[in-house]
């Protein structure tokens, strides 16, 4: 068991960003004030969490709890490598849009308030992986959901308010899925850790099934999980660019960060508790069942990546190709968590693929984002039929563009390769396993979706910075410094990551393992993998190859004039998804409405006759003689109840109190 290490450092990580929001809006007009705080605020959150790696890389985990916040329990902190690892990857990249925002909100109105919320947000999303128990994640997380909302809505315009109301009402009902869950989970195990539970391998209750797809759905909402993925193409196009990096790069992730402490964690048997013949039995029956969840994530993990790439190829609007693209990349990490479920005790190569693309993403997919943020800001324009040659006149964003792009694509040497790679084996591991035909069906999708993200990769470069440029597009001037250094160093850090894949896999991924059960062999040979077989590398060769087919058929055919069906937009299926939670909700709450309409009229019923009874029987001066009687001095009759009603209560109290005590005596 790893040694836990009492530190305020997480405490601190949640509230400089929290300081940081109050100090905002003291003086939310003042430009150098703001600035100085939003970029101080991120800044102290790196270090604080940057702080933790010692303790955390030692194999210890950092600990820190307040007291009654979440009532009646505590505020609870537990930082292993992976929860340090998300939050590290989070506040890195926050600082990286703060640096970008600078500039780049010159031409936004309400910035004191976009950064006061910018804050906030840091402060929720850091809380999530560095919470310790599942009530202090979902107090984080309904922070994170509900300041984004503020920044999702920032121009206020009727798509910002109706996207915001839809990534409202969906966050909402997510809330309630994991509140619910963690309800079941508690009633259940009598505890809200987020470890192994010994409850689950003594039996998995009908009320542990229910409280696992709970928990998935409130998590995949987040991640943008089909069909779960509604909210996310109309959310991320409306928020301002530093928002929208931090919406699709950091924000998601925490949706797949719960689902792989949900599925690989807390519905995982931990290795302690594999003695005892009961036991044993309880851990076999626990495998099989995770096993087969894992099977189904994996479908789901397929189907959203696949269905990602099909509406991206149809947008013409960068900001929507790349929140469409965000949903296609999810899909790659809720596959490899998929697969660690369904492999179990051998599903290191998996659970690694996913925390590494996870990393990968997050820089990738911002810089986008804030390169997106880059070209709207300096030519006013998004759709991509309405530039072009941007590479003569943008040329540092066309190199970032170009970098996360290849990055995006799986090009080796670049970020992207390794992860992928890692993906790529993990669904040929799972395949394997059972020789299942439907995993080598997965298998194939993945590389025709591979294959997609190349064409649509190779449409946004050629449409945006290689094509001539049309003549209507005004004149183009460079980029602020600010918005320079942002994107700049997140390049940087994808290079880095790019030509050394095997350290950042050895120092940063793997350790991340530690926490789950897996095979201490499988996890060693991660380590010492390599990148560079001709067979991985014939892999993204032919997803090029590919991609580079269907860039030329689609040019042919005009394929990407095509509008995507009213069946698959996202009013449509949110639509159908509202009516079909009015129908559910009025199924389940019928039996309670019916029950409280009926003790309501009994209620009153009762009510009527009572007082009727009361009010007969009260002293009225000239009535009969039988009135006078009842009452006494005057007082009512009701009034004696009353009266009598207290004295019986407080002589029953008395008892309970001390009437044992003097029977004793």
């Amino acid at each position: 068991m790893s040694q836990e290490i009492i530190s305020y450092l997480p405490l601190a990580a949640v509230l400089i960003p929290l300081a940081a929001f109050i100090l905002v809006i003291c003086a939310p007009n003042l430009a150098w004030w703001r600035t100085a705080c939003s970029l101080l605020g991120s800044l102290g959150t790196l270090i604080a969490v940057g702080m933790m790696y010692p303790i955390v890389s030692a194999g210890s985990k950092v600990v820190f709890q307040v007291p009654m916040v979440v009532t009646p329990l505590d505020l609870t902190f537990s930082v292993d490598f992976l929860g340090f690892f998300i939050a590290i990857i989070a506040s890195f990249i926050w600082l990286m849009a703060t640096i970008f925002a600078v500039d780049y909100m010159n031409h936004e109105h309400n910035q004191g308030r976009f950064f006061a919320f910018f804050m906030l947000t840091l402060s929720g999303t850091v809380g999530v992986p560095l919470a310790g128990d599942l009530l202090s994640l979902l107090l984080f997380f309904e922070l994170m959901s509900l300041a984004s909302y503020v920044l999702v809505i920032h121009t206020q315009t009727d798509e910002a308010y109706s996207a915001g109301n839809i990534y409202l009402y969906l966050g909402v009902f997510g809330g309630m899925c994991l509140l619910t869950g963690i309800g079941l989970i508690y009633f259940s195990c009598g505890s809200v850790d987020i470890s192994q539970q010994l409850c689950m391998v003594e039996g998995v209750s009908n009320y542990l099934l229910a409280a696992g797809i709970l928990m998935i759905i409130g998590f995949g909402i987040k991640a943008g999980m089909v069909p779960l993925h509604i909210w996310l193409p109309k959310a991320h196009p409306v928020a301002p660019a530093p928002a929208s990096a931090l919406l699709s790069g950091i924000m998601i992730k925490t949706g797949a960060y719960g689902i792989i402490r949900t599925l690989n964690m807390i519905y995982t048997p931990d290795s302690s508790f594999m003695s005892g013949e009961n036991l044993a039995a309880g851990v076999s029956n626990l495998w099989l069942l995770v096993s087969d969840t894992g099977y189904i994530i994996i479908w789901f993990g397929i189907v959203t990546m696949f269905f990602g790439v099909c509406i991206a190829l149809l947008q013409d609007n960068i900001k929507k190709m790349l929140a469409c693209s965000s949903i296609s990349q999810i899909g790659y990490i809720i596959m490899g968590i998929g697969v660690a479920s369904y492999l179990g005790y051998e599903g290191a190569m998996g659970l690694a693929g996913s925390v590494y693309h996870i990393l990968n993403h997050a820089f990738f997919k911002s810089t986008l984002f804030l390169a997106a943020g880059a070209i709207v800001y300096l030519t006013g324009e998004l759709n991509m039929s309405r530039l072009g040659d941007l590479k003569s006149k943008m040329p540092f964003t066309t190199v970032v563009v170009l970098i996360a792009s290849l990055g995006i694509v799986g090009m080796p040497l670049f970020n992207g390769y390794a992860s992928k790679t890692l993906l790529h084996h993990a669904i040929v591991e799972a395949y394997e396993h059972h020789h299942l035909y439907s995993l080598y069906i997965a298998e194939k999708i993945f590389t025709i979706t591979s294959a997609g993200t190349v064409c649509y990769f190779l449409k946004f470069l050629y449409f945006t910075f290689w094509r001539p440029a049309p003549a209507e597009l005004a004149e183009v001037k460079k980029e602020p410094l600010m918005m320079k250094l942002g994107m700049g160093i997140l390049a940087v850090c994808m290079l880095f990551i790019g030509f050394s894949p095997n350290l950042v896999l050895k120092n940063f991924v793997s350790p991340t393992l530690a926490s789950f059960t897996l095979d201490s062999y499988l996890v060693n040979y991660l380590m010492k993998i390599s990148f560079w077989h001709w067979e991985d590398l014939g892999a993204v060769a032919l997803a090029f190859g590919l991609g580079a087919v269907f860039f030329y058929a689609a040019q042919r055919t005009n394929v990407y004039r095509l509008r995507v069906p009213n069946w698959l937009g996202a009013d449509f299926l949110g639509s159908i998804a509202g009516r079909l939670a009015i129908i559910l909700w009025i199924i389940i709450s019928f039996p309670f409405t019916l029950l409280q309409n009926i003790m309501r009229t009994a209620s009153q019923f009762i009510y009527k006759k009572v007082f009727a009874l009361l009010q007969s029987v009260d002293y009225r001066p000239g009535q009969k003689a039988i009135f006078r009687s009842i009452n006494i001095s005057n007082i009512d009759f009701d009034m004696i109840l009353v009266l009598v009603s207290f004295s019986i209560i407080l002589i029953v109290v008395f008892y309970i109190r001390f009437g044992l005590e003097v029977f004793r005596l």
